[in-house]
Order: C-alpha cells, then structure tokens, then sequence
C-alpha cells in the first residue's frame, strides 16, 4: 500500500524530555536513552548520525499507547563510543543489555537505516527478544557490491564534513546549509524543522560513526533476511535516494514473513518526513496485531 505524506504538529516541543532520560552501563561505558509510556514496549532504534532525538516527532504519538524506549546506539547522542574495531553484533549486543536491564524479555523494535540492520540482526541472533520487526528504509536489503561502496564513500564524506569544528552547530542554524545537506537524504529538505534541526543535527558529529559505518557494510554483505523468523512491516520513502524504493521490494521478498508500506513524496527519512503517517502506519499496524493473528 502507497500512503501520501503529510505534516504533522510538533507536541514534542511542549514535553521535558529530561524527565524521561536515563543511562545504564554497557561494558563500563555510558548507555542513554529515553522511556516513555507504559504497556507493550517497543524498542527505537535510529540510524547512522542519529540518536534518541531522531524520534522526537514519534515518541509522543506511540508512547500515548505503549512503553517505548529510543536508545543512542554506542557512540551515538550521549552514548560512549566503544573500543574498536566495533562489530554489528557489539551494537546488538548493547540492546540486549538495555533490554536485560530494564527487564524486558520481549519488544516490538523499529529500526532506521543502520538502526534496521542492527535490529534485523538482532531478530536474527535473538529471536525470542524481538516481538514484531518494523524496518523504515533499512539497512540489510540486498544490495551490489557498488552500492554498497557509494554508500560508504558518502558517508565517509559525511562524518570527515562534520568532524570539522563548529560545523554541525552552523548547518543546524543556517537553513540554507540545512537544505544543502538534507538534499540526499529527504524529498523535501525543510521537512525537518528548525526545532527539531537544533536537536538531530549536532548530534550527527559522532565519535561511532567511522567505525558503525564499516560494520554496517560488513553486516550488509553477510545479512540474511530469510533468517528472521517474526512478522515484519517494512516501511519506506518513494524517493529514497540512498536505498531505493527497489531494494525495499526485495527485502520484503526475501522475508518469511513480510508487508510493504509505501509514503508518497518522502525520502529515507519518513519519521520526520511524513511523522502523521509514519505514525498512523505503525499503531495501526500494532493494533491490528493485537486484534488478529499476523496475515502477510
């Protein structure tokens, strides 16, 4: 199904979110995240550059129904980098942990870009943690040795851009620059907002990215979707121009137990894109899951 983007209202902006914020320790080294909500528990987990912010048009449309949890992977926002060379199973390895320390055996886990690919490994090597799978334009879909360089090479770029003092502070304040950098990665480069830009944008300088960037594309060649075993919604931009809308068809082909969703006129990063239909798609996916047995 082909769902068309639309915006949403910003009630993020009106909550004080540290209130919500802890940190646990994962191998001596500071893990933070966000908790919000009660009820069924879902795990958020963001992409290459991201950090719990990433979901801030998110968290307070999900967790009006549920528990959810929005992590800083390992050298991600507030989470210390750890000791390299870092693995896809040391990023999965600090979920498990967090999902240990706060006593949850089993979470619905929605993962971004990287955050997908960790998530899938995760269902993979850890089937009975992961209750449903939900993928928004995910890293883990079958992908040529090409693209697979490009997207290294571009990222790469990415990280020595932002590494450059005060860098990431005039890109989150200059919407120009904003607009320039947003280009690959959205439809429509004023899609994320001014606010929310002071909040995702300085966290993209983040001492984990070189090292997540190199196991990701290690985790990508050896990936077997066809491993994972729990229901899986597969959400994804129309115009993602970093993994293609083709690559989506694919994953989902290769799953046991797959659906796509499609939003019009979104790019790879619908979760604040298109937030309102984003959101729609999940809740109505989970309730639906509550109500009735899986159907693919």
């Amino acid at each position: 199904m082909t769902y068309r983007a639309l915006r949403a209202d910003s009630p993020w902006t009106a909550v004080d979110w540290t209130s919500f914020t802890r940190e646990v320790q994962f191998r001596g080294r500071r893990l933070r995240y966000v908790d919000v909500g009660s009820g069924t528990p879902i795990l958020l987990v963001h992409g290459l550059g991201g950090s719990w912010q990433t979901w801030l048009e998110n968290l307070p449309a999900l967790s009006s129904r549920y528990r959810v949890i929005a992590v800083d992977l390992p050298g991600f926002g507030q989470s210390q980098p750890l000791p390299q060379p870092v693995t896809i199973d040391d990023l999965v390895g600090s979920l498990t942990a967090l999902l240990d320390e706060l006593d949850i055996g089993q979470a619905v886990v929605i993962g971004h870009s990287l955050g997908g690919l960790v998530s899938m490994r995760l269902a993979d090597a850890h089937p009975d943690r992961v209750r449903r799978l939900i993928l928004l334009s995910s890293g883990g879909a079958p992908l040529g040795e090409a693209r697979l360089a490009a997207i290294n090479l571009g990222f790469t770029a990415f990280n020595a851009l932002f590494a450059l003092p005060g860098v990431p502070g005039l890109i989150a304040r200059r919407r120009m620059l904003r607009r320039t950098l947003l280009r690959g990665f959205t439809s429509d480069p004023d899609s994320l907002a001014p606010q929310l830009a002071a909040e995702v944008i300085p966290a993209m300088r983040a001492p984990g990215f070189k090292a997540a960037i190199s196991a990701g594309v290690r985790a990508n060649r050896v990936m077997n979707p066809a491993r994972i075993t729990c229901p899986v919604l597969v959400i994804w931009g129309e115009n993602d121009r970093i993994l293609p809308l083709a690559a989506a068809t694919e994953l989902v082909d290769n799953l046991a137990d797959a659906r796509l969703e499609v939003i019009e006129g979104v790019g790879h990063c619908a979760m604040f894109e298109s937030p309102a239909v984003f959101n729609a798609i999940v809740l109505h996916y989970l309730e639906e899951a509550h109500t009735r047995p899986w159907v693919s």
